[in-house]
């Protein structure tokens, strides 16, 4: 085979699109790679490059890692488990190397998955099998729990522990689920604390990962025998026996916090005995209180101890671990790192002013609370009427009471705000403030209906707050395309304002640039969900410390948890969390027939998961660095081996985060000198040549106004400088104004604008090596052409415009290629 000149290797985004599409051909032929990350080739060559040169011939090759996340059915489950996904997120978006920081994140993580299973617990044990299937009254009522009548009390504890016990093994199970192979090569050490793209070892499973899973199983046994040894005190009540059983949990729980907080190397640290010393302390206890509440009496059981003092406490433990997160992220933010990530311009400054971490954990901690409280309510509501500990109906805790009410305070709360920060995302100013407005009179009339005020006051709330909202929308729809916008669009297709299609393109615009704030929507989430959790918290953390509230809540907290306003939020908030899992249970099962469905549910696995295990162990199996480790080899086979001129790298959206990633480990690779024993996945003159012979094209790109202010510390403002530094010329970013995902990376200084063009009517604007695509590409019809779609985030290889594109960074490896073999030749 001869040498390609030009080989064009694209990366597709979160879609999972299908390599026949990428590459417009309907039969590639596979070049490399596996059943999930594979290479294919299209039958023909691309446009070539047109003018005073002769032609290059461009073949396209296509990487398709789609299958990481949505080949599998299965892997649509993960989606139950989104709040730990979400923590381990919380990791990436520190402003730097914070030891304290990231003890706190782990400690969180062990906290979700210690109330997760808890709360399966409880449902299991305390709710079906002691206040259900071992009362009379509520087995006539269910009588599929008829077959339970004549069970001994302990029989049916055993029963309840099987379900908290297959969560256990499920998460194990998860938790050891990779995509990657065995490491190639004796480079296995984070070269920093941190970590960081161009490090070989760090998209590698980490050998501290498999400590953070051991102990999490651990503390989640040990947490269920610790609710065992609880319930001894039911037939015991002088509680030595109970004491001294939740005694032997102290030197296990204790080493699982040493783990989590010093996560030490697997190498160094061996926690297998740590686990199997866990499931032990389980079988014990829960065969010690079966024994000992065989005969317990039941029509009804007596309550069983232990569970609200563990509720309490892991809510204690959850409001204190974000406070005490906070304080390190304002920490971060004064040290010498923070200041310099946020001392950048604007458009690259860290998002909510350098607090992300605490955000995106505040959003996990409400995501579990939530999901927590509306699994317990849920379950309460369908065996019986949901009370207070110690009230009429069936008991529930305090913690899970205020987790459902928290969940319909942001139901509430996400209604009434959704449509003012819309309105403030694509810049309607006056319509969000009427809009505001008319939520606060909506607020004002739930409020005055709870506080058993006139009818006529409440009818008058909600009348001035439905006409506040029919001027906000009105007013939105009649000034949806501002001035400004039309204005652009007419600059791009000179004609008549008022022609068709002028006002669709405007209004596409106008709707695309929210991007720039879709964090707005997340951050007030956060905001009111972490003020949220913070007070079941506190009042979880006084119950702990008040005697006399720790059997049964205050009164006054126990009348207000009675109350008709909590009933309902509690109601509202669990119907919203049930929707929600309803939703996720439902994609994981259509996932099972439909493979669009599969690729629906690996967007947002695609987006979560690229990270490795770090915060939390019980995540999506992360595919970003097989991916990256795939891509980077593939480049250097293709330079090295094949001889191949000229190696671009095509990223469109999510996919241009796996080039950056690939171009930083072949930088670092060219770096680093060869080990003395050769064993090296890429040699450093390999990766050296690949350098010389590559360039990069993004489009869609989110590398900018996300990535860079997401995840400051590795895809911040001077990681995308100095990757530009270094291709000299040969990194391109294409986006559209219409793009409601993609943007600019504006990592170069901004010239003058110049058209790109790939004919007469087909151009695109170049403003430093942003080259933005007008969508559509002409807007008069034109009886000789095809007609061009509004294309959005999609198929931006369809442009002639990004052929050109494509052509041109080619051009400029070869070239500074060239340059380099004359310097070498000159005297």
């Amino acid at each position: 085979m001869k040498p390609e000149e030009v080989v064009e290797l694209r990366v597709h985004g979160v879609s999972g699109t299908p390599p026949e599409h990428v590459l417009g051909d309907p039969f590639p032929t596979p070049v490399a790679g596996d059943d999930v990350a594979r290479f294919l080739r299209a039958g023909r060559p691309a446009a070539t490059l047109p003018g005073e040169r002769p032609a290059r011939e461009r073949v396209v090759e296509a990487f398709h890692w789609g299958r990481f996340t949505s080949g599998g059915a299965s892997r649509a489950l993960w989606l139950l488990m989104a709040p730990f996904a979400v923590l381990n997120l919380a990791r990436y978006a520190l402003l730097g190397a914070g030891r304290f920081a990231e003890a706190v994140l782990r400690l969180l993580g062990l906290v979700l998955t210690c109330m997760f299973v808890t709360t399966v617990g409880y449902v299991s044990l305390e709710l079906v099998v002691r206040q259900c299937a071992a009362a009379a009254a509520c087995r006539a009522e269910h009588t599929w729990l008829d077959s339970f009548a004549d069970w001994p009390f302990g029989a049916l504890l055993l029963l309840g522990t099987a379900p908290p016990a297959l969560v256990v093994a499920v998460l194990w199970w998860f938790g050891r689920q990779t995509f990657l192979y065995e490491p190639r090569g004796t480079h296995h050490r984070w070269e920093t604390h941190t970590g960081s793209l161009g490090d070989y070892a760090f998209w590698h499973t980490s050998p501290r990962t498999p400590v953070l899973r051991d102990a999490h199983v651990a503390a989640s046994c040990v947490v269920l025998g610790v609710l065992h040894a609880g319930a001894l005190r039911t037939a015991l009540p002088d509680g030595a026996l109970s004491w001294s059983v939740i005694g032997l949990a102290v030197p296990l729980l204790a080493w699982v916090v040493g783990c989590v907080t010093t996560s030490p190397d697997r190498r160094a640290a061996n926690t297998r005995p740590l686990k199997w010393a866990a499931a032990v302390y389980l079988l014990l206890t829960a065969g010690l209180a079966a024994v000992f509440l065989w005969r317990l009496p039941t029509d009804p059981a007596p309550p069983l101890a232990g569970f609200e003092a563990v509720t309490n406490v892991l809510a204690a433990l959850a409001m204190l671990l974000l406070v005490a997160l906070f304080a390190a992220c304002a920490r971060m933010r004064r040290s010498p790192r923070g200041v310099e990530l946020m001392a950048v311009d604007a458009r690259f400054r860290p998002m909510w002013h350098g607090y992300g971490a605490a955000v995106v954990a505040a959003l996990a901690t409400t995501l579990a609370v939530g999901f927590s409280g509306g699994l317990a309510y849920r379950v309460v509501e369908w065996l019986g009427d949901p009370a207070p500990t110690g009230r009429p109906g069936l008991g529930l805790s305090t913690s899970y009471l205020f987790g459902a009410g928290l969940w319909g305070v942001l139901a509430i709360g996400f209604a009434l705000l959704l449509g003012p920060v819309v309105a403030a995302m694509v810049g309607q100013v006056s319509s969000a403030l009427v809009l505001a407005t008319g939520s606060a009179l909506a607020c004002a009339a739930v409020v005055l209906r709870w506080a058993s005020a006139p009818g006529w006051a409440v009818w008058g709330g909600l009348a001035g707050a439905t006409v506040l909202y029919a001027v906000g929308v009105w007013s939105g729809v009649h000034h949806a395309v501002g001035e400004a916008v039309r204005a652009g669009v007419c600059e791009d297709y000179p004609g008549p304002p008022t022609r068709p299609g002028v006002t669709k393109v405007a209004l596409s615009r106008r709707l695309a640039s929210a991007k720039f704030r879709y964090h707005w929507v997340l951050g007030a989430l956060a905001v009111l969900g972490g003020v949220l959790v913070v007070a079941s918290g506190g009042i979880a953390l006084a119950r702990l410390a008040h005697p006399g509230w720790r059997a049964t809540p205050p009164p006054g907290l126990a009348d207000w948890l009675s109350s008709r306003p909590a009933q309902e939020l509690g109601g509202l908030g669990s119907l919203a969390v049930s929707g929600f899992v309803v939703l996720l249970a439902v994609l994981g099962l259509r996932s099972w027939q439909s493979g669009k469905m599969r690729t629906a549910v690996g967007v947002v696995w695609d987006l979560v998961a690229f990270w490795p295990r770090a915060a939390h162990p019980i995540c999506p199996p992360p595919y970003g660095g097989r991916a990256t480790i795939e891509l980077t080899s593939r480049a250097v086979r293709l330079a090295g081996h094949h001889g191949v001129e000229a190696v671009v790298l095509s990223g469109h959206s999510q996919g241009s985060v796996v080039c950056f990633a690939a171009l930083a480990l072949l930088r670092r690779e060219a770096e680093r000198p060869d080990p003395a024993d050769g064993r090296r996945y890429i040699g450093q003159a390999e990766a050296a040549e690949a350098l010389r012979r590559v360039g990069l094209v993004t489009y869609g790109s989110q590398l900018q106004w996300a990535y860079s202010r997401l995840f400051p510390h590795y895809l911040g403002h001077a990681e995308l400088c100095s990757l530009h530094r270094e291709l000299e010329g040969r990194w391109w970013n294409v986006h559209r104004l219409t793009d409601p995902l993609g943007g600019p990376v504006e990592a170069w200084e901004a010239t003058e604008d110049e058209r790109v063009c790939a004919g007469d009517k087909l151009w695109g604007v170049r403003c430093g090596y942003d080259v933005r695509l007008r969508d559509p590409e002409f807007l008069d019809p034109d009886p000789d052409m095809v007609a061009s779609p509004l294309r959005g985030h999609g198929d931006y290889y369809r442009d002639p415009v990004f052929d050109e594109v494509v052509a041109r960074v080619a051009e400029a490896v070869v070239e500074r290629r060239e340059a380099e073999v004359l310097k070498a030749l000159s005297p």
